[in-house]
C-alpha cells in the first residue's frame, strides 16, 4: 500500500480550522489501508486531535522548536538535518503540505522538489494585506507550479494568488473543508423574536476576523438602541483585548459565549451570523450557519461571496471597514420581517455547492495522485 505524508506547516496555535481537513483525510486513509505519517509542530498540552491521529495508526512525528535565540539561529541553519530528513526516513510517495495561509510555507515545497518526491499543497486563506516581494513571489510560484495539485478552498484565494504572484497556477482546484453539523440539519426558527440575536463565530483574532470593526459599528447609539444582541463564540489570544474594549465603548449588547462544540446549539438560538473578516478562505462559520438554515452578514474578501449572494440569502459589505459593514447591517435591519424567507433561500443555495462529505471527496483527489 502506499505511503502518504501529511505536513502541517501551522506553527501559531495549537488547532484550528484549517488543520481539519488535512486530519481527517489522513484518518480516513490510514483507514483504508494506506500507510499515514504525519509531521506537526508539538505543542503542550497536545491537542486531543493529534491523540485522535495516532489512535488511528498514523505514525505522528512532532517538531519541537526552541524559544533562545541561539536555538532559533540553529534551527534556520540545521532545519534540513532537523526537520526535512524525515522525508527521507518515511519516503512517502506521495506529501501533502497544508497552509494556513499562502505565503506559511518554511520550506517543505522545495525540500520535496530536492528529493523528488511529488507533493500537493493545501492553501486556507489569502488576504490583500500583504504582497510578497519579487523574490517571495519568483520561489512562491515555483514550488506551487511544481506541486501535482495545489488545493484552494475558495476560488477567490486561486484568483488573488495568482495575481500577487503574477504567475497562472493551471493546476490549482477548489476542494471544501468538512463541517461540524448534520448535512441533513433543521432547526427551527429561533423563538424570541422580540430581540434580534445575532452570532459571531471565529476565533478572537483581529488581524484576520476584525472583531474590532463590528465593535466600531455597535458603539453607535443606533445600533445601542436597538433589539439587538450580538454574542462573540470562539476563543483566541485577543480575548481580553476585545473584553476591554466592549467595556470602553459600553457595548452591553454584545455579549462573549466562549469556544462551543456544538455549532447547531449556536444556531438554535440565533437569527444570523456576522462575519466582519479581514483575511478568509471560505469559512466553516459561513457554511455551518447556512445549512443550518440562517444567513449571514458578511464582508466581501476571499470565498465569502462565492456562498453569499447580497440581498439574497444574505448580505455583504464590500470592503471589512466600519462604514461598509453598517450599511450592510442596515439593510440587514430593514429587512427584518423578512429574515426568516432569506434563511431558507441560504438553507437551499448552500447545499449546491457544499457536497455532504468533503473529506470523501479530497480522498478521492488523492487516491488519483498515487493509484
Amino acid at each position: 500500500m502506499k505511503k502518504i505524508a501529511f505536513i502541517s506547516t501551522n506553527e501559531g496555535t495549537p488547532w484550528c480550522g484549517s488543520e481539519e481537513l488535512w486530519s481527517q483525510t489522513a484518518i480516513r486513509m490510514a483507514e483504508q489501508g494506506f500507510t499515514v505519517g504525519v509531521n506537526i509542530k508539538g505543542w503542550k498540552p497536545e491537542p486531543k486531535k493529534i491523540q485522535e491521529l495516532e489512535r488511528s495508526n498514523c505514525c505522528v512525528v512532532r517538531r519541537w522548536y526552541r524559544s533562545n535565540f541561539i536555538q532559533k539561529l540553529a534551527f534556520k541553519i540545521f532545519k534540513q538535518e532537523l526537520f526535512f530528513n524525515w522525508l527521507n526516513k518515511f519516503e512517502p510517495d506521495l506529501v501533502v503540505i497544508s497552509q494556513g495561509c499562502n505565503y506559511e510555507d518554511q520550506g517543505w515545497m522545495e525540500a520535496c522538489l530536492r528529493r523528488n518526491i511529488p507533493y500537493v499543497v493545501i492553501i486556507h486563506a489569502a488576504g490583500e494585506n500583504f504582497w510578497p516581494s519579487d523574490e517571495l513571489a519568483a520561489k512562491t510560484a515555483k514550488v506551487y507550479q511544481s506541486a501535482e495539485k495545489c488545493f484552494f478552498v475558495s476560488q477567490g484565494n486561486v484568483e488573488l494568488t495568482v495575481k500577487q504572484l503574477a504567475s497562472e497556477l493551471v493546476n490549482a482546484k477548489v476542494v471544501r473543508n468538512p463541517y461540524k453539523v448534520s448535512y441533513d440539519v433543521a432547526p427551527s426558527w429561533p423563538k424570541d423574536n422580540d430581540v434580534l440575536k445575532l452570532a459571531c463565530v471565529a476565533r478572537l483574532d483581529l488581524y484576520c476576523k476584525g472583531q474590532d470593526i463590528l465593535f466600531e459599528v455597535l458603539r453607535s447609539q443606533k445600533w445601542k438602541n436597538r433589539p439587538i444582541e450580538v454574542t462573540l463564540f470562539g476563543d483566541g489570544e485577543q480575548r481580553n483585548s476585545l473584553r476591554r474594549l466592549k467595556d470602553l465603548w459600553s457595548l452591553n449588547n454584545v455579549k462573549f459565549g466562549g469556544y462551543v462544540n456544538n455549532v447547531e446549539a449556536i444556531w438554535a438560538d440565533h437569527h444570523a451570523l456576522v462575519l466582519p473578516s479581514r483575511i478568509e478562505g471560505l469559512p466553516l462559520a459561513i457554511v455551518e450557519a447556512m445549512l443550518c438554515g440562517r444567513f449571514c452578514i458578511v464582508t466581501d474578501v476571499a470565498g465569502n461571496t462565492e456562498l453569499v449572494e447580497d440581498n439574497i440569502n444574505g448580505f455583504v459589505a464590500i470592503a471589512p471597514k466600519a462604514e461598509c459593514l453598517d450599511e450592510a447591517m442596515e439593510r440587514a435591519w430593514q429587512r427584518r420581517e423578512s429574515w426568516r424567507e432569506i434563511a431558507k433561500e441560504a438553507y437551499v443555495s448552500v447545499r449546491k455547492v457544499i457536497p455532504r462529505d468533503p473529506i470523501d471527496e479530497f480522498v478521492s483527489e488523492i487516491k488519483l495522485l498515487v493509484e
